[in-house]
């Protein structure tokens, strides 16, 4: 990687903030032109959030409608309303960092500039900057990769064209990696940037600056998305595997992975106090496997100081250390929250990660976990991807590059296998005539006579130069020109330059003696005085006698290399015999006839190529070369993670947006000069080949698509009327329980406390959505009633679509709870007889065309009828 200059620097941040603001206002389109939210009101703008968005929304206005921002601050860590009749302390259960700091800023915003200012206005512009804060990083990490502003441009139209299958942002603005994902992609990019720089520089600097900026990236993303530590652990667990393999000194690998891990370790540290102790954040991946690689790096400094001559061993005790460190980390992490939860000092609650293991389960072995399990799995966001989706990602972001490189190189391998096979056009009469001009340039260049071509090594080298000449079809020119780029300068300045060393090396003995005889002058004893004497006087001759040997033999060294390395990049495909056969020209004159037929001569570079030799070297060892560079561990870590990316979206569809991003940042490299080198004639028509041809399909689709959607559907589920209903019928303090895709809303928009909410991985909540989704299945009214009754539920939301007493697929509710309870399949659903018959206990009190409301009896009336079963589950 090379060190940017101040110029590239400010164009790049330049064309990243046009792009910056270009994404805001794109967004910003879209999402009107889907919602036209200016033309709704308070209440239809508030229906628009469903599920954990509206959650999260209501927290939002609790800090904005508060005289200022500390208030509704303390107000969040006691929140009744949201699991009635319990206490959350909201800051410690959720992931509110974002509407913390939206709502810190309007209270300033407000009071300070604009006080008719719109929360709703105003929070949705705060996720429109999220959003073009991750478009900025894609293109400054694109640019990064791929060595080439075309690349973080081409990342950027990429990301645009796969905008619908990149990001949601304009479906579900208040999803939770809307705001994590642009601290994941920051954390990244500077974790490669940092890379590139131990890489370049082979030493680990700026070491603490390095460790606050990645925790605090780290803490911000860990506060705003529970998957951020997914994320974090598979990244550690690729640097780890890297770092076991690359290259670089022990010790500066050593010192980057210590502080790669230790900041880690502070980011879960952080996000832990802020989070006022989410004890969800002892549970992560991330913490083992950043306790592993700190352990793992700690005992290497160890055996790297007893093994210092042998660091392959230390390098293989260490990859075998791995899965020993995760096992004692994951072990030692249960034991302190399970030392912490005992003695009191920590209040753990259970580990909300379980409920997405057991969705993995349930999709790898196909077996029934649980209702709830069962119920995430049908969610869309928790769907399997598509194959036509998958296949988009392929073509765009793999195969469309691949072939049109294949294409390329197949058009140069015909192009040159063309004009090996074109046959030669020259007359005899054209041949001799070349033949006799390369013949009186040889003569001339070398000054020898007719007489001296009996000589066997002059006529061996006409007859190489007779070779070259056939190579080029006996075309002079062609001939000339060949010549021509093996030739090196003039051998004048080679001898310039060996007159300046032996002069400069005088100059040095010269001083050397000077010194000596200071050194004599101070001597005290005679007889050491005479006995130092006469090594001195016979030094200076051997110096004379040996210096130009050496001086001679590293200066040939450094010539060879040099023409080596000079005529690999002027000529990679020349044949060692055809180097030989190139004297230099006038190298006859510094000798007599006979003499110049006598050796062959050789090519001399100039005195500044001589002299930058041991530089460039130097150099070499350290910055690796473009063709080495694929292999670089920044390059590998970008590669493996869009690889773990894609495993994971696979998996969960929720999380496929993470695939498509990172292959907007990979593609480019897939074209860039990093893989090509010099050759930038494939590089620009392979970039600009599948760049021209990702614009049209899938591009300009998707564009039309998100601006005039042809099947997108407002969410006409008469939600808006219910709500009104309940505002105007129903107390202020009556608790509610529904669906989960509803029931946030209910409560951001009326205020009534709810008892269940969206975030089923919560076991608490989890128990409190089976009992509210009890009236789906087909038991009893009195064990319905009694489940109800145990959350003091006064009015229950049911979805007249999943009252049908009838199984339609699996993700039906009725086919739900029929599979866990087989043995109520000969009853009717309840829900379906509750809307056509009078059930005791249960009043419907209204209706409309998707949802209904039903209120609950006092639980004295319910005792008189415990024992008698309902009429209707008894035919």
């Amino acid at each position: 990687m090379r060190e940017p200059n101040l110029y590239i620097i400010l164009s790049t941040a330049l064309i990243g903030s046009g792009f910056f603001f270009l994404y805001m206002q794109h967004v910003r389109v879209i999402f009107e032109t889907r919602t036209s939210i200016q033309t709704l009101n308070q209440l239809e703008r508030e229906a628009l959030l469903r599920r954990e968005d509206a959650l999260y929304y209501t927290f939002y206005k609790k800090l904005v409608d508060g005289p200022d921002f500390w208030h509704g601050y303390e107000q969040l860590k006691n929140v009744t309303d949201i699991e009635y009749p319990n206490s959350v302390n909201v800051l410690q259960r959720f992931y509110v960092l974002p509407e913390l700091v939206a709502a810190y800023f309007f209270h300033l915003v407000r009071s300070g500039y604009n006080p008719i200012l719109q929360p709703m206005q105003f929070y949705f512009e705060f996720v429109w900057l999220m959003g073009g804060v991750t478009l900025l990083v894609l293109y400054l990490y694109g640019t990064l990769l791929s060595e080439n502003v075309f690349g973080g441009i081409y990342g950027v139209i990429s990301y645009l064209m796969f905008h619908s299958f990149v990001s949601k942002i304009y479906e579900r603005p208040v999803a939770r990696e809307n705001f994590a994902f642009p601290f994941i992609f920051l954390q990244m990019f500077y974790l490669c940037i940092c890379i590139g720089r131990v890489i370049h520089r082979q030493k680990h600097s700026s070491r603490l600056f390095m460790i606050f900026v990645l925790s605090m990236f780290t803490a911000c993303a860990l506060l705003s998305w529970q998957f951020s530590t997914i994320i974090f652990a598979t990244q550690i667990m690729i640097v780890m595997t890297s770092w076991n393999i690359n290259t670089m000194p022990t010790n500066v690998a050593n010192a980057f992975a210590l502080d790669y891990s230790l900041s880690h370790l502070l980011g879960n540290a952080i996000a832990f106090v802020l989070s006022h102790g989410n004890s969800q954040l002892l549970f992560t991946w991330q913490l083992s496997v950043s306790i592993s690689l700190f352990l793992i790096t700690v005992v290497r400094q160890v055996r790297s100081r007893r093994h210092v001559n042998d660091p392959l061993q230390s390098d293989y005790f260490s990859f075998k250390f791995i899965l020993l460190a995760l096992v004692f980390a994951g072990s030692m992490q249960e034991k302190l929250v399970d030392v912490l939860r005992r003695t009191g000092v920590l209040n753990v609650q259970d580990n909300n990660y379980v409920h997405y293991w057991d969705l993995w389960a349930h999709w790898a072995f196909q077996v029934n976990v649980n209702f709830v399990t069962n119920l995430s799995a049908c969610n869309p966001l928790y769907a399997r991807v598509a194959w036509s989706e998958l296949w988009q990602l392929v073509k765009t972001l793999i195969v469309k590059p691949y072939c049109m490189y294949g294409v390329v190189m197949l058009a140069m391998f015909f192009r040159k296998w063309r004009k090996s096979n074109v046959p030669t056009t020259a007359s005899q009469e054209q041949r001799e005539r070349a033949r006799n001009y390369v013949l009186e340039d040889f003569l001339e260049e070398h000054h020898v006579s007719m007489t001296d071509m009996s000589n066997k090594q002059t006529e061996q080298q006409l007859q190489q130069c007779f070779k070259m000449l056939e190579s080029c079809d006996h075309d002079y020119e062609r001939y000339k020109l060949k010549k021509a780029k093996l030739q090196q300068q003039q051998p004048p300045a080679r001898d310039d330059f060996i007159k300046n060393i032996k002069r400069l090396k005088a100059q040095i003995h010269r001083n050397s003696d000077k010194q000596r005889k200071e050194r004599q002058q101070g001597a005290t004893a005679a007889t050491m005085d005479t006995k130092e004497e006469e090594p001195l006087e016979q030094e200076p001759d051997q110096d004379k006698d040996q210096e130009p040997d050496h001086v001679n033999t590293e200066t040939v060294v450094h010539e060879a290399d040099e023409v080596h390395h000079e005529t690999d990049e002027t000529q990679p495909s020349m044949s060692a015999t055809e180097e030989k056969a190139m004297p230099a020209p006038g190298n006859g004159r510094q000798k007599a006839p006979g003499a110049g037929a006598g050796a062959a001569p050789k090519p001399k570079p100039n005195a500044n190529a001589t002299a930058k030799t041991p530089s460039r070297r130097s150099s070499s060892s350290v910055v690796p070369t473009a063709n080495t560079q694929i292999f670089n561990m920044h390059y590998m870590y970008s590669f493996l993670q869009m690889l773990v990316f894609t495993i994971l979206g696979l998996a969960v569809r929720k999380l496929f947006f993470l695939s498509f991003t990172q292959g907007c940042v990979i593609a480019p490299t897939i074209c860039s000069k990093v893989w090509y080198h010099r050759q930038r004639n494939i590089f620009w028509s392979v970039s600009l080949a599948v760049f021209l041809l990702s614009m049209f399909d899938p591009g300009m689709v998707n564009i039309r698509e998100e601006y005039f959607p042809t099947k997108y559907e407002h969410n006409a589920d008469d939600l808006e009327s219910m709500l009104e209903w309940i505002k105007l019928n129903t107390e202020r303090d009556a608790v509610f329980a529904g669906p989960v895709e509803i029931i946030g809303t209910v409560h951001l928009t009326t205020r009534r406390p709810i008892v269940n909410h969206a975030h089923l991985e919560m076991r608490q909540m989890a128990d409190r959505t089976e009992h509210a989704y009890s009236v789906y299945s087909r038991q009893q009214s009195s064990d319905i009633y009694k489940q109800c009754a145990e959350l003091k539920i006064q009015y229950l939301i049911i979805s007249l679509d999943e009252c049908t007493n009838e199984v339609r697929d699996d993700c039906d509710l009725l086919s739900i709870w029929d599979d866990k309870q087989p043995a109520n399949r000969k009853y009717p659903q309840f829900c379906h007889e509750l809307l056509h018959k009078q059930v005791p206990s249960f009043l419907k009190v209204y209706t409309n065309d998707n949802y209904g409301i039903i209120k609950m009896f006092s639980q004295s009336v319910q005792i008189i009828l415990k024992h008698a079963k309902m009429p209707e589950m008894a035919m």
